[in-house]
C-alpha cells in the first residue's frame, strides 16, 4: 500500500525560506537567476533539485522552464 504524505503550502514555504536562509538568498527568484546564469555554488546545486520541487508542489513551475 502507498502511503500519502500532505504537506501544506505554509509547510511547503517555511521549508523553502529555511534552504534560501541557509544559502543567504532573499527568494526563490534569485536563486533561478543564479541558476539561470550557471553560477551556483556547490551548496546550492545541491539543494537545486530540492528548491525547484518546493516551486514545482507551490504551482510555480513555469519559473523553472
Amino acid at each position: 500500500m502507498e502511503h500519502i504524505i500532505m504537506v501544506t503550502t505554509e509547510q511547503l514555504l517555511a521549508r523553502r525560506s529555511e534552504l534560501l536562509h541557509a544559502l543567504n538568498l532573499d527568494s526563490y527568484e534569485e536563486f533561478r537567476e543564479r541558476a539561470d546564469a550557471e553560477i551556483l555554488t556547490s551548496r546550492e546545486w545541491a539543494l537545486r533539485n530540492e528548491l525547484d520541487s518546493l516551486a514545482y508542489l507551490l504551482g510555480e513551475d513555469d519559473l523553472t522552464s
